[in-house]
C-alpha cells in the first residue's frame, strides 16, 4: 500500500478547478488499495466544502499546514494550537498590517475573517466575516491565523518578519497571497509524519506533491517529494520529481 499527500490550492486545483483525468487517476490510486491524503493550508471547514465539489474523497485530511489531522469523516486524530496571548497579539497587529486586506483565524475546524480594507482586493478570501474582532478574541482556541495580503512581495516579507520577531514559538510560511501562521515545529510534514506513523506506513510508499512554499517541508518529507510544473522555483528547487499534476505523479509511480 502506497500514500499520496496531495497539497489542495495550486496542485490539486492548479487551473481554478480539479481536472478530470486527475480525479479519475485518483479514484483508481484509492480502488487499486492506495492512500490519498490531502494536506493543505485551508480549514477542514474549507476543504470539505471544496472536496465536495468535485466528488474527491480522501481517505485523511491534514489542515491548517500541518496543524490538525482528521480520518475521511472528520475524526480529529492530531491537534495544535498557538499561544492564545501571542494569537491575540497577532490579531491585534493585522488590524493595522500595512499591505493587509483582511485575515482569518482558524479554531481547528472553522474559520472567521475580519476585515481590514474593504477597498483592496482579496486574492485569497470571499468568506463573510461571522464574529466581531472580540468574539474572535474570547474564542481562546486557535489553531492557525492567516494573513491575506495585497502583494506577494508583501506576504513573504511578512513570513520572513514574524519568523524573525516570533521564530522561538510559531512558524510562517508565504504561501503566494497569503502568510500562514502555525505553531512554531508545525508544518505540513509534520501532519504528515504523525499520519505516517499512526498508519504504520512506511517512508519509501510515501508520495506528495506541492506547488508553494509552505508545500516545501511536505515535498522534501520523505523520498519522494514532487512538485507541479506552475509551481515556485524553491519548490521545484527541493523536489526530487516535476510532473504535470497528480495523474501524471501516479503515471510516474506506477512505470518505476
Amino acid at each position: 500500500m502506497k500514500l499520496i499527500a496531495a497539497d489542495y490550492d495550486g496542485t490539486l486545483n492548479y487551473c481554478g478547478y480539479v481536472k478530470e483525468e486527475d480525479l479519475k487517476a485518483l479514484e483508481k490510486w484509492q480502488r487499486d488499495g492506495n492512500l490519498f491524503v490531502i494536506d493543505t493550508g485551508r480549514s477542514l471547514e474549507s476543504i470539505r466544502i471544496e472536496a465536495g465539489k468535485y466528488g474527491l474523497k480522501p481517505d485523511y485530511y491534514i489542515t491548517n499546514n500541518g496543524s490538525m489531522v482528521f480520518d475521511s469523516a472528520s475524526n480529529q486524530l492530531h491537534g495544535s494550537y498557538l499561544d492564545n496571548d501571542l494569537a491575540h497579539e497577532l490579531m491585534h497587529m493585522g488590524r493595522t498590517l500595512e499591505g493587509a486586506v483582511s485575515f482569518v483565524t482558524n479554531d481547528g475546524i472553522y474559520r472567521h475573517r475580519i476585515m481590514v480594507s474593504k477597498e483592496k482586493e482579496d486574492h485569497r478570501y470571499t468568506l463573510e466575516p461571522d464574529l466581531t474582532f472580540e468574539e474572535l478574541l474570547a474564542l481562546n482556541r486557535y489553531s492557525q491565523i492567516v494573513f491575506s495580503m495585497d502583494d506577494m512581495g508583501k506576504a513573504s516579507a511578512l513570513a520572513d518578519l514574524i519568523n524573525t520577531k516570533y521564530g522561538d514559538r510559531i512558524a510562517a510560511y508565504a504561501n503566494r497571497w497569503v502568510t500562514d501562521i502555525v505553531r512554531q515545529g508545525v508544518s505540513k510534514a509534520t501532519g504528515l509524519d504523525f499520519l505516517a506513523k499512526h498508519l504504520g506506513i512506511r517512508e519509501e510508499d510515501i508520495y506528495t506533491i506541492g506547488d508553494a512554499d509552505n508545500d516545501i517541508p511536505m515535498i522534501r518529507y520523505g523520498m519522494h517529494g514532487a512538485c507541479i510544473q506552475s509551481g515556485v522555483p524553491e519548490a521545484k528547487e527541493n523536489a526530487k520529481i516535476i510532473c504535470a499534476g497528480a495523474a501524471d505523479l501516479i503515471r510516474i509511480i506506477e512505470e518505476k
